[in-house]
């Protein structure tokens, strides 16, 4: 019988993705296993990045495997209470060139599947203009490409019967302490009917 909570953090770049996992382990760190980003590792560790469409799937591809393997590799080592992925599997849809149905030909799944290896997916919204982070040395989307992504990664997590989305807020803190209210919320085992109705605005 499982005996953790496995939550994927997924959003557009620039949601605050990262801030939030360094908040958790610092809050939760005794309690909490976390699944690092496949694509940080693969792309700082050289993987090529290519905007062809062989390039984009093969890049993705290689992202779904490795994040399929740290994620079972945690899930069954750890004897934590609480599984924090970076990002989850339907956040490649967002990137791939083709259809869903080429997607999932090319992985071998299906969004059934894919949905049911998250208990809860947490979509931070990318922030707003004037507040979008550039400093990330592997992010390389303008603006306006960071939000269609977020638009896109959004879409491909529809269907998931306990997602959670927090938009962007000028007061970043404020986005941050939300979050981390509704992780807690999860811990506590609320319905996402009532995190909806009793802490996002």
């Amino acid at each position: 019988m499982k005996s953790y909570v496995k939550i994927a953090i997924t959003g557009g770049p620039s949601g605050g993705k990262t801030t939030l996992i360094e908040a958790l382990k610092k809050e939760l760190g005794q309690k909490c296993a976390l699944v690092p980003e496949a694509a940080s590792i693969l792309y700082r560790g050289g993987f090529p990045r290519s905007k062809g469409d062989l390039g984009l799937i093969c890049a993705q591809r290689a992202i779904y495997f490795t994040q399929k393997e740290l994620e079972h590799l945690i899930c069954e080592t750890s004897q934590k209470p609480l599984i924090v992925c970076d990002r989850g599997s339907l956040d490649a849809i967002a990137y791939w060139p083709d259809s869903e149905e080429h997607f999932f030909k090319n992985i071998q799944s299906n969004r059934d599947a894919e949905l049911a290896r998250y208990d809860w997916v947490i979509h931070l919204d990318t922030a707003a203009e004037d507040f979008y982070d550039t400093t990330n040395s592997i992010r390389t989307e303008t603006f306006q490409e960071a939000w269609d992504l977020n638009d896109k990664i959004a879409k491909a997590w529809e269907g998931h019967p306990h997602r959670v989305v927090i938009t962007h807020n000028e007061d970043f803190l404020s986005k941050m302490t939300t979050s981390l209210s509704v992780i807690r919320a999860i811990m506590a085992h609320k319905s996402a009917d009532e995190i909806n109705r009793e802490i996002l605005p």
